[in-house]
């Protein structure tokens, strides 16, 4: 699967931005067309003590009941890569230290998903364009943020039920949901990457979300990579070979 446009991501903060305020203004956030059937999710895990990074993109069918509520998912491929990390994390750029780890993933895949969720952000973002709205307009797929912690945003803390919600809003536009996904845990801060809204985004994830507080397909590429990274350290077979 290859990117339908390019461009530099060794560049400067200013340079970042630039790109970010452009592609901002091309973000669709139009309904999803159909129930997706497969979903795509990445999760990259990195060390403190050096420069690696480790990355999982993985690629699920979803399991429908007879009333069309995800039950189970069914891993039809999973892809990993590492290597060292040129950019430092900088909070608002993280696209520009991750999609370089990711790219080689998604093109060594041929299997089509309909919708992407990320660990991260979609327009719940300073410029709008969050690694999940990024990484959607890259391959012009449906794309949805599913951030741990709030980026940007006011919101009132939502009930600490299962499915509580509550708008999530910069300056008063409303740009995702705070979810409470499993009871008296910390919420989710959810938001539509691209070709997809705000509330298709918050009921797929609450969808996903089975057992425990994240949404399945994330939770499981952020359990594999962060396995792959305790192997291959244990191992001391890792790639030093910076990824730019």
């Amino acid at each position: 699967m290859k990117p339908v446009f390019e461009h530099a991501w060794d560049i400067s903060i200013a340079e970042a931005r630039e790109i970010q305020n452009r592609l901002r203004e091309q973000v669709q956030l139009t309904p999803l067309k159909k129930l997706p059937k497969t979903v795509a999710a990445v999760d990259v895990s990195y060390t403190r003590w050096d420069r690696m990074g480790y990355a999982v993109l993985g690629i699920f069918e979803i399991l429908y009941d007879n009333r069309k509520s995800p039950v189970m998912l069914k891993e039809l491929l999973i892809e990993t890569m590492t290597g060292a990390v040129a950019s430092p994390y900088i909070p608002g750029y993280l696209s520009f230290r991750e999609i370089p780890m990711l790219l080689p993933l998604f093109e060594r895949i041929d299997l089509d998903f309909d919708v992407m969720l990320v660990d991260g952000v979609g327009i719940a973002h300073p410029r709008g364009l969050g690694l999940a709205a990024h990484l959607g307009l890259l391959f012009d797929k449906p794309s949805i943020g599913c951030a741990k912690s709030r980026l940007i945003g006011d919101y009132r803390e939502p009930r600490l039920n299962k499915g509580d919600t509550s708008p999530l809003y910069i300056d008063k536009r409303r740009v995702g949901t705070v979810i409470r996904s499993k009871q008296n845990c910390r919420p989710l801060f959810v938001s539509p990457g691209h070709k997809c809204t705000v509330a298709d985004a918050a009921r797929l994830v609450l969808s996903l979300c089975f057992n425990y507080r994240l949404a399945e397909p994330i939770r499981r590429v952020d359990l594999m990579s962060k396995q792959l990274r305790k192997t291959i350290h244990k191992s001391g077979e890792w790639n030093e070979k910076v990824i730019s």
